[in-house]
């Protein structure tokens, strides 16, 4: 079992297999297992970054305004489908049309 420091992940942006960007890991689901904890999913897009941020009222003003304007992205993305293995440089191990995405 690989540890990562988490601090080096997130605000990094993901790459897409083609090298475009996907976004950036806004935040890290961890899951307890035992006496470890692991990482079960990435969220990544503008509105995971509000969600990190835990801002409760703000997501649906900053939602209906990026909405309008076709930016509001919010990816979830499995442990297994982002290779850390270079945390500066995560990339995508799967093909975009794979991942989880919410609107």
């Amino acid at each position: 079992m690989a540890q990562i420091n988490i601090d080096l992940i997130v605000g990094r942006q993901v790459l897409t297999p083609d090298g475009s960007s996907l976004g950036r890991i806004e935040a890290i689901k961890l899951v307890q297992d035992h006496d470890a904890w692991m990482i079960s999913e990435f969220h990544i897009g503008p509105s995971a970054l509000v969600e990190r941020l835990a801002v409760r009222w703000l997501p649906r003003l900053l939602r209906d305004v990026a909405q309008r304007k076709g930016r509001w992205r919010h990816h979830r993305i499995s442990w297994n489908q982002i290779d850390v293995s270079d945390p500066r440089h995560p990339r995508l191990l799967c093909d975009v049309a794979d991942v989880r995405g919410l609107a």
